[in-house]
């Protein structure tokens, strides 16, 4: 289990969104932690490997989540079954976001019977991939305000002009 928190620390008291991921492929996780690292509205990410480890964070509250993003095809227990058992547990009262390489509608279908509100098929770019999940997250969670970003340092620069008409730095 990979905990990550880009804008808070592991205390997730403050303002912004706790994504719980549920990923098996680390370069399909490093895309989506790059793609949340950069939305503005994600506060702390949670990485999964698989359904049954999300399954037992959830049940044992080591993790709360606003959002769930989910893969569907992993070993142990994959994404399908992992939308039932989140359906009959009490405590996840949360939106899941299924996020898959699969084009097939029944596979869709399939999600939306067992609770997903939304289906993305994952892009073949960062760039698509950026944008698909922030829009994602943007209709299923308005209300989350913006995490402020800390300001980066700016580099500063004094130019004298010379009486040539030239610049200094």
């Amino acid at each position: 289990m990979n905990r990550i928190a880009p804008a808070l620390s592991d205390d997730s008291t403050g303002p912004g969104l706790c994504v719980l991921m549920v990923e098996d492929s680390d370069a399909d996780a490093y895309l989506i932690e790059r793609a949340l690292f950069d939305n503005p509205r994600v506060a702390k990410i949670v990485r999964a490997r698989d359904g049954e480890e999300a399954l037992d964070l959830v049940q044992r509250a080591e993790v709360v989540p606003d959002v769930a993003l989910i893969d569907l095809h992993m070993p142990r227990m994959n994404g399908f079954n992992l939308l039932v058992a989140l359906a009959g547990h009490a405590d996840a009262d949360f939106p899941a976001i299924v996020l898959t390489s699969s084009s097939m509608p029944q596979d869709a279908a399939r999600c939306r019977l067992r609770r997903a509100v939304r289906v993305v098929i994952k892009p073949d770019t960062v760039v698509e991939f950026h944008a698909a999940l922030a829009t994602a997250i943007d209709a299923v969670c308005p209300w989350t305000p913006v995490v402020e970003p800390k300001p980066r340092p700016r580099r500063t620069r004094t130019l004298t002009f010379r009486p040539d008409g030239l610049a200094d730095c």
